[in-house]
């Protein structure tokens, strides 16, 4: 069984779970305890109190405020970043110049660091200690984003005609989910990234925008809009295609595939039709902790393609390319 340690012990760590249902959980801890390959062996948050708590909550046998000290007493085979977005560089660095023997994997939570000279120095860091840094940019493992890839490629909806995301709580914490799937599903980068509108959300580090950019070479007019989580929260795509319009919405709870079809008045209109995507809720993050025990397994570096620290740089160079207009109009 291998040996898992959670570092950062707040939602995304699965502080908030509940124990009796869990099945509803979506968190870190709740995926690698529903595989039997794994053991939740220790926790470590720089909040002592914190950290003995989830421990005590969830039966996790160590738990502890020094990231050295959890490493020599656990020997964890798996490390799980869940630290607040603006730690990720310092706690991944700090774990990478402890001494051997150090965990087989790192799980980075996104976004993996905040600018291209932390984004070199963690990459030259897991190449010189053998250690890949996995980042959990969990819609890659999705099946509904998977089918998607798939039948963009093999050009099922016909030619793709713009895409509107709509997210919230700050470019960078939430905004890379976005630019991410778009990413992946479209095999295509992002240019020309405009600022139409900073919304009012309360978000002070990281800022929540409305964005407007062009998908590849065709330039397909892309939008991210950025909405006031204050009201209640919105995580939605709309892919339109000349052959139909797929809408994913409330956080891919409703998945809905449209196509042309005539009226009575001879006019285009858009009617729901089967495409056989997943209309269930799924955990991408299970498949996440399939894949990291399938490496472990048999060493196979195949099930971590995709997601590697140098594979979602240029996710990460799209989102500073924002935050870098922003800084460059206001010098």
């Amino acid at each position: 069984m291998y040996k898992v340690l959670i570092v950062g012990c707040g939602k995304v760590a699965g502080y908030f779970d509940d124990l009796k249902n869990t099945e509803q959980n979506e968190s870190h801890l709740s995926a690698f305890r529903s595989n039997s390959s794994f053991e939740v062996a220790g926790c470590v948050d720089i909040d002592r109190d914190k950290a003995e708590e989830f421990s005590c909550k969830s039966g996790i046998p160590y738990s502890g405020d020094d990231l050295s000290d959890a490493i020599s007493n656990v020997a964890p085979d798996v490390v799980l970043i869940t630290t607040p977005d603006e730690t990720h560089f310092a706690v991944t660095s700090k774990l990478l110049k402890l001494p051997s023997p150090l965990p087989r994997i790192v799980l980075l939570e996104k976004p993996a660091c905040g600018s291209e000279n932390e984004l070199n120095i963690l990459r030259r860091m897991a190449d010189d200690r053998n250690v890949p840094i996995f980042v959990n940019h969990s819609r890659r493992f999705s099946q509904l984003y998977k089918k998607l890839r798939t039948g963009f490629k093999e050009n099922k909806f016909g030619a793709l005609l713009r895409i509107d995301g709509t997210y919230y709580g700050g470019w960078r914490h939430s905004g890379v989910h976005l630019v991410d799937t778009i990413r992946y599903v479209s095999g295509l980068e992002l240019t020309n990234l405009l600022i139409v509108e900073k919304v009012c959300d309360g978000q002070s580090d990281d800022s929540t925008y409305t964005v407007k950019g062009e998908l590849g070479p065709q330039k397909i007019p892309v939008w991210f809009h950025g909405w006031n989580q204050e009201h209640y929260q919105i995580f939605d795509f709309d892919f339109r295609f000349s052959g139909g319009r797929l809408r994913v919405s409330n956080f891919e709870e409703q998945v809905i595939w449209e196509e042309p079809h005539k009226n009575l008045m001879g006019e285009s209109v858009l009617r729901p039709q089967s495409m056989g995507f997943p209309q269930t809720k799924e955990s991408p993050l299970r498949s996440l902790a399939c894949c990291i025990r399938e490496y472990l397994d048999d060493n196979r570096s195949d099930m971590l393609e995709g997601c590697l620290l140098t594979e979602l740089a240029p996710t990460m160079r799209t989102l500073w390319q924002v935050e870098n207009g922003i800084r460059n109009e206001t010098n």
